[in-house]
């Protein structure tokens, strides 16, 4: 006797496609989500030079101008408009503390005004700066069957640091 098998395979592949297709899909959302953060912890160790050196106390930078190179150097696919950096001066390396970029409120933290000069924070030559680059990733919301996001909309809140002492340099 001569059983049917027609049809088959297409049960077989109905049974592994969930599975199959989830571990794609978590795959590229996880993949993306180093990229990005990859990226803009580029394009903030970059632009932190620009404190480190004095170039942007002596340049008279704005916080907007430093937040813009931040996004230039982190490339095209960093939407600016939501990046936020946060810059503070520290007396002593104990105390030093990054800022938070989201509230108890599951919101986002606002920075310092975009018109303030970037010295107004960073301080002078010799103080220790610490910059916190933040970044709300919409991606978290959009990957199926991987809850990412911590946001009260679903979204992610992506987070970069790094801590130095600046170089001496001559003042304006």
């Amino acid at each position: 006797m001569k059983r049917n098998e027609d049809g088959t395979t297409a049960i077989e592949f109905a049974i592994v496609a969930v599975p199959f297709f989830m571990f794609i899909f978590g795959l590229m959302g996880v993949s993306s989500y180093f990229f990005i953060m990859t990226s803009l912890e580029k394009g903030m160790d970059q632009s932190s030079r620009l404190i480190r050196t004095g170039q942007a106390q002596t340049a008279n930078m704005t916080v907007n101008d430093f937040k813009q190179s931040v996004c230039d150097k982190a490339g095209t696919w960093v939407k600016c408009n939501k990046v936020q950096v946060f810059v503070q001066k520290f007396a002593d390396w104990n105390l030093v503390q990054p800022q938070p970029c989201m509230s108890n409120a599951k919101s986002v933290v606002n920075s310092a005004k975009g018109t303030d000069p970037i010295a107004n924070y960073s301080g002078a030559s010799n103080d220790i700066v610490l910059i916190t680059t933040c970044y709300k990733w919409d991606f978290a919301t959009k990957i199926p069957y991987l809850d990412l996001g911590q946001m009260n909309d679903g979204s992610m809140m992506m987070q970069a640091s790094t801590a130095f002492r600046t170089e001496p340099y001559a003042a304006n």
